[in-house]
């Protein structure tokens, strides 16, 4: 995925925090926004009035950029009003392979309407996956990256959110670019396009902290970044990545691949993309 759509305030800040990656080309939708190569839309009071009162023309104009057969990425934060203009964007660019990241907000500081909103959201585009209109769906629950990319302060709060997400985003879109020099990896099934993300370690009983609590997982692909120096002198690696795997396998059913990359970094990165082919809950409060 090299085209980002930021959609909402949250949504064009993790688009923001990609521009840091020269591959990305950036799209940001929001309401008011004035930075240059930016739609901006009118403010509407409600998710109805972003879906029925955008300027269909005007989006497909802005995204004019995005063709047929490109693969792209839709980031958007549910529970909010603007989230209404999802499907819109959507159908402005229906030619491509679109992507929704979709970042669960905390439910439990949501107001009532803002989790109306959410819950309109997080089913429709969850059906909108498992019929194929979109490509896949990749659910990020807000509280569990929140206890992952550590405290903030109120004014960094939000781009120590989106930093976090960005990061996960960008290293496992360029191992899924990279040729491993070790795989195991297969195909997913087309029908399985409810994802999450991983995040873990190679310490011993390490923990895979998936950023969202996704059920009847399905099939489970592990991306090891691991440093040059070490892909070559440390003999304790593989036997490592194959009991961190092993254990992950929960069933019989389930598919449990990986791929391992050398990368210039200074220790490992553990990093993992679940999918499911069940529609899932919200995520415990």
């Amino acid at each position: 995925m090299d085209k980002v759509i930021g959609l909402g305030r949250l949504g064009c800040s993790v688009a923001e925090e990609l521009t840091a990656y020269p591959e990305y080309r950036i799209y940001k939708i929001d309401v008011g926004i004035k930075e240059r190569a930016s739609l901006s839309f009118p403010e509407f009071e409600n998710m109805q009035q972003y879906e029925e009162g955008i300027d269909a023309h005007e989006v497909s104009l802005y995204l004019r950029t995005i063709k047929d057969g490109d693969e792209c990425l839709l980031v958007v934060e549910g529970g909010t009003a603007i989230s209404g203009a999802v499907l819109r964007v959507v159908e402005a660019i229906r030619g491509a392979k679109v992507n929704v990241l979709y970042i669960s907000p905390d439910r439990s500081v949501s107001t009532e309407t803002q989790k109306r909103y959410d819950r309109i959201a997080f089913n429709v585009l969850q059906e909108y996956a498992r019929s194929g209109a979109i490509e896949n769906i990749i659910l990020v629950n807000k509280p569990s990256i929140e206890i992952l990319a550590g405290e903030a302060s109120i004014k960094n709060y939000e781009k120590n959110i989106s930093y976090f997400i960005s990061y996960v985003l960008a290293m496992i879109n360029y191992y899924n670019h990279t040729n491993p020099i070790v795989s195991t990896e297969s195909k997913v099934a087309d029908h399985r396009r409810i994802a999450t993300l991983g995040v873990s370690s190679l310490e011993e009983r390490a923990a895979i902290n998936l950023l969202f609590p996704l059920k009847e997982i399905s099939d489970v692909v592990f991306h090891y970044g691991i440093p040059e120096k070490d892909v070559s002198t440390d003999e304790t690696l593989m036997k490592k990545i194959k009991e961190q795997v092993k254990s992950y396998r929960t069933t019989d059913e389930m598919s449990v691949s990986f791929a391992v990359y050398p990368t210039t970094l200074e220790s490992p990165v553990v990093l993992c993309t679940a999918y499911s082919s069940t529609i899932q809950d919200f995520a415990p409060s």
